[in-house]
């Protein structure tokens, strides 16, 4: 085990949990000196002392003397100002990332994935992308994108839902020669339109820049051109320009608002997405439409958009945000002993007798071998 490695997750845990070595040496019962020579690697901890420092750090022991996950194929553009905890919190999120690739290969042999969808027989353009990727997916131009989760499984694409532990990074993706192509989003972020908008603006640069997936991590720049396409082709994915100019034609002031309301809540996107695709649509400048807006907005419901504020927010529960086919494949592994109960309902984020009843639940589709063949 690489002393080298202990040294620098240690320092990552920590920081992650924001503990000084007084703190921690406190919490875990293990002297500072102790704590201070396994930093500065002058010395060898016992068992016993890594136990208690795992278990202060909320981590495995494993996890203390993890190497650093090489993610050849990731594409991640991150905040370029960043805080020491932010920075290790990123650290963190590749191992996570890896770990939980990593699951997914142990129970594929079970799935019914797809082959990927030929992202280069979609054109590069993002609007005609968006339209063709519908098309594909038997969407009518103007209908709302329902099942998300299942439509991007349909694509061959895993999913994987979970807070980063950042507050500015929405979602990053990996492509095939790391297990994907995968779509991380971050729950931990503002609300449930900017998750759904992330999943399909991670689809547009798996479908658009398939080039940009090196393993490196970028300090972000919004308006790259990579980052405008993206956000291009989540929008008129999710709400096609044609549909809004044909359901805000006629509305004016509050009608107006009123009809954007209307149309973020039938298409499952944010207020602001509908309001740059009208701006698209009728050629108008967003960065006048949208204040005024939100003026309009603020004299109406007497709410003046602070904190990021959605109006008429999304409920979460509204949406299923989980990878359906892992969930399939962590069923059949049970119904074939291949996997302990207790993991499984961790994989899944539950309990083990709410697992046991959907299990259950899921017995009488036994005999339909394409779904649960246990």
């Amino acid at each position: 085990m690489s002393m080298e490695n202990l040294q620098a997750n240690l320092r990552r845990f920590m920081k992650n949990e924001n503990l000084s070595i007084p703190a921690l040496a406190e919490n875990s019962g293990v002297s500072r000196a102790t704590i201070s020579n396994i930093l500065n690697g002058k010395a060898d901890p016992s068992n016993s002392t890594l136990e208690k420092l795992a278990s202060s750090l909320k981590v495995s022991m494993s996890m203390l003397y993890a190497e650093k996950p090489i993610l050849k194929s990731l594409r991640y553009r991150t905040h370029k100002d960043l805080s020491a905890r932010e920075k290790s919190a990123k650290e963190t999120l590749l191992y996570t990332i890896y770990d939980k690739l990593n699951q997914y290969k142990q129970i594929e042999k079970y799935s019914n994935l797809p082959p990927l969808i030929d992202v280069f027989a979609f054109p590069r353009e993002p609007e005609s992308a968006a339209h063709r990727l519908r098309r594909k997916l038997s969407i009518a131009p103007n209908m709302p994108v329902f099942g998300f989760c299942e439509k991007l499984n349909s694509l061959g694409i895993k999913l994987f839902f979970f807070c980063f532990g950042l507050s500015k990074t929405f979602g990053l993706s990996v492509n095939k020669e790391d297990g994907g192509p995968a779509i991380f989003v971050n729950t931990g972020t503002a609300n449930v339109e900017r998750w759904i908008f992330t999943i399909f603006h991670e689809l547009g640069h798996i479908i658009l820049h398939p080039e940009s997936y090196d393993g490196q991590i970028i300090a972000e720049n919004e308006h790259a051109k990579e980052e405008t396409d993206a956000d291009l082709f989540a929008a008129e994915f999710l709400l096609p320009t044609e549909v809004v100019k044909e359901k805000v034609k006629g509305t004016r002031d509050f009608s107006f608002i009123r009809k954007v309301l209307e149309i973020k809540q039938e298409y499952s996107v944010s207020y602001k997405c509908v309001l740059r695709q009208y701006c698209r649509a009728y050629s108008r400048e967003y960065n006048k439409i949208l204040p005024k807006f939100q003026a309009m907005y603020k004299q109406w419901k007497k709410h003046d958009f602070k904190g990021y504020y959605e109006p008429e927010a999304l409920p979460k529960d509204r949406f299923s945000f989980e990878d359906p086919n892992f969930k399939t494949c962590l069923l059949r592994a049970l119904g074939k002993d291949d996997v302990e109960w207790e993991l499984a309902a961790k994989l899944l984020e539950t309990d083990v007798e709410s697992l046991k009843a959907t299990f259950e639940e899921a017995k009488p589709f036994a005999k339909d071998a394409a779904r649960y063949p246990f």
